[in-house]
């Protein structure tokens, strides 16, 4: 046994102790991780200065390359295939959706680009030999979170199957939600397809499409792309579809007329008259950056009978301002026996693909966090499972919270669920404020005897917006500024100002809060037409309600849903809107949502001293050194704090809560008096 000895220093809001012990594992612990990256699985994340954090940069390609068993001469694949590499290169893109490869085309291309590309997708009859909807990325730079495939017909998850519209041919759409490796705040969905050539199949597709988007893109702040060949021009009823729902043309968006608008079909001989059919839509992009035809040629020799198009866009950082909570403790069951990889962890491991499985219709299954931590759990997702929807998914439940994992309370009850689609997640958020250490989902029905899914997600950051008290400069007849807190778009419950510019929406929080992220729901995600969106504004905080601060500023905006991550403190939040549509004439603001996420409890932790560098903000919790990690905050990497609701913290110099402690109660600018900047290896909070 270690015999330790401490010294124990007192001051104002500071309690030391350091123990005569070297960090041994720390420092071997640090020479791992350097040598082999995060060596404990945990992904890095993006962490916030007190700005706003910059937008992430994409570039995306559609590229129709000409399936290779047709053509002969110049427009045979191994004539052209160099070509086709050489046009890619050109524009180097992040991800690119293209349409009618082989199996033996995207081997070469994955073989031959500049940079490492990986692909997803089947072919349109679901096996290698017949033309792929395939999306390839750049697989140093993206995960793939979710992907998926459907088709365009009246059963779109049966293979093979057709468009009454059009039997030629099965039509498919693939698509893949993204996170980026070195941010993983950032991420989007990217939906690529191949559309018929007739008007009622073409028509059906965008529907089809929409509808799969509205349930795979949950979350209506999501950046989402659209591209292909859709085989139509911007006149036609399929085109238009599209355009009126919450998806933009990029082509339109960038300001490029479609009067004098060149072709993107060259059928081989470099035509710019054919017309233009390959498009790319967006949903949620901050801003469009360019977007172009690429005529890539060598001497007149051409690719494809397409040109590719390419797009450059800013998408918001729009990932989960904190992770889920289920990456540290134990998940348990109230049945033991599911069949051999399908036990109850199988629903805590973030893998769509596996799944629980039970032989029973009703059961419970409840999570424990780890080191006996307590979190004010307020949202969380369910996803379906592979099979037999009608007979295994979950239809009623309650959620309940424990601190003893024997005394529970109700947090949240829903009945008559249905989950249409395989895979599927779907998100459900109550009010709560309390924290625990257990959670617990208890399913009280099903449509069967037996009961599945594939994962359960728990969260908990708060909307602290939707308890505020809201004031604006005015406002239309029943749109008061409370609707732009209430929690829901629907019904046309929206806040919409009157008079002239400039106008205002207040939130008083009553207490000082950390905030981290920001959300706006503008007029097109409730319904409206996208040129009543907001074009410029400013999001604001305050201690006082005098003195403001601007942490957001946005010029130009034509988003649906604007998403700021953001690192900073205050009482009161204000939306200032200084220009409020692109209709001329028209001068009201129409805010659906103002979602404001922070915490009033916990602490903020900064690299550097004087809270610069990158910041982290942690609710009441335990965190060991993964956790740490998972959080954005590296060994030894912590040299200011702020402390805000009352809470305590405690830095230990070793993982697991071991070594020298320090104890603060009051912000600290730097920790260098006490000697204790770059230690910290794990923490608590309380």
């Amino acid at each position: 046994m270690m015999l330790l000895r401490y010294v124990c220093i007192i001051k104002q809001g500071v309690i030391m102790m350091f123990a005569n012990i070297r960090k041994r594992f720390i420092m071997i612990l640090a020479i791992v991780v350097a040598f082999t990256g995060f060596g404990l699985g945990v992904q890095p994340v993006s962490r916030a200065t007190a700005a706003e954090l910059s937008p992430y940069n994409l570039k995306i390609m559609t590229f129709n390359i000409r399936n290779g068993g047709s053509g002969s001469g110049d427009q045979a694949w191994d004539v052209r295939k160099d070509r086709v590499v050489n046009a890619i290169d050109s524009f180097g893109p992040d991800v690119l959706g293209m349409q009618e490869g082989y199996q033996f085309q995207i081997d070469y291309l994955l073989g031959h680009l500049n940079g490492p590309y990986a692909s997803i997708g089947i072919s349109r009859f679901g096996n290698t030999t017949n033309e792929y909807n395939n999306i390839m990325y750049r697989s140093d730079k993206f995960e793939v979170v979710e992907s998926g495939q459907f088709w365009l017909s009246d059963t779109p998850d049966i293979v093979g199957s057709k468009s009454p519209y059009d039997t030629a041919w099965p039509r498919i759409c693939t698509w893949a939600k993204f996170r980026s490796k070195d941010n993983n705040k950032a991420e989007f969905y990217y939906f690529n397809t191949h559309f018929g050539l007739t008007e009622g199949a073409q028509e059906q597709a965008a529907y089809v499409i929409l509808d799969r988007i509205a349930k795979y893109a949950i979350s209506p702040n999501a950046p989402v792309l659209l591209g292909g060949d859709l085989n139509v021009q911007e006149t036609s009823n399929a085109f238009l579809a599209l355009q009126n729902s919450d998806l933009n043309d990029t082509w339109a968006d960038a300001g490029h007329s479609y009067t004098d608008d060149d072709g993107t079909y060259s059928n081989f001989d470099g035509s710019t008259t054919t017309g233009h059919i390959d498009w790319i839509f967006q949903r949620n992009v901050r801003q469009i950056q360019s977007i172009q035809i690429n005529r890539y040629n060598e001497n007149g020799h051409y690719p494809s009978d397409h040109y590719p198009v390419q797009l450059v866009v800013d998408i918001p950082l729009t990932g989960d301002p904190a992770p889920d909570r289920t990456n540290f403790g134990s998940p348990s069951s109230q049945y033991t026996d599911s069949p051999a990889g399908e036990d109850i962890t199988k629903a805590f491991d973030h893998n769509k693909l596996t799944k629980y499985y039970t032989p029973h219709g009703t059961a419970w299954i409840q999570f424990r966090f780890a080191n006996e931590s307590q979190f004010v759990v307020n949202r969380y997702r369910i996803s379906s499972a592979n099979d037999n929807q009608t007979t295994r998914d979950p239809k009623n439940w309650t959620v309940k919270g424990s601190n003893d994992g024997v005394n529970w309370v109700t947090l949240d009850t829903r009945s008559n669920q249905s989950f249409e689609l395989r895979f599927q997640t779907k998100e459900y958020t109550f009010n709560n404020a309390t924290g625990f250490e257990y959670i617990r989902l208890e399913i009280t029905s099903n449509g069967g005897s037996a009961l599945q899914l594939s994962e359960l997600q728990l969260f908990d950051y708060v909307n602290v917006a939707r308890n505020a008290a809201v004031s604006a400069d005015g406002y239309r007849s029943g749109e008061t500024p409370e609707k732009a807190v209430d929690g829901t778009t629907v019904g046309n419950s929206k806040w919409c100002s009157v008079g002239s510019e400039p106008h205002w929406l207040q939130l008083d929080l009553g207490v000082r809060h950390n905030f981290t992220q920001f959300v706006i729901l503008h007029a097109a995600a409730g319904g409206e037409n996208a040129d009543y969106n907001t074009v410029a504004y400013q999001i604001q905080v305050s201690d006082n309600g005098t003195d403001w601060t601007s942490e957001v500023n946005v010029a130009n905006n034509k988003a649906n849903a604007t998403t700021h991550q953001v690192n900073t403190f205050g009482r009161y939040v204000r939306l200032l809107v200084t220009d409020s549509t692109a209709r001329n004439g028209d001068n009201s603001a129409r805010i659906y949502e103002l979602g404001v996420y922070g915490q009033q409890q916990g602490a903020t932790f900064y690299k550097d001293g004087s809270y610069g560098g990158y910041a982290v903000s942690l609710p009441k919790g335990k965190y060991t050194l993964a956790e740490l990690q998972e959080a954005g905050i590296r060994n030894d990497d912590i040299t200011s704090l702020r402390i805000y609701g009352g809470a305590t913290v405690e830095l230990y110099w070793d993982n697991n809560f071991q070594g020298s402690k320090l104890t603060l109660t009051a912000d600290q600018t730097s920790l260098s008096p006490y000697g204790w900047n770059d230690k910290t290896s794990s923490l608590r909070i309380y």
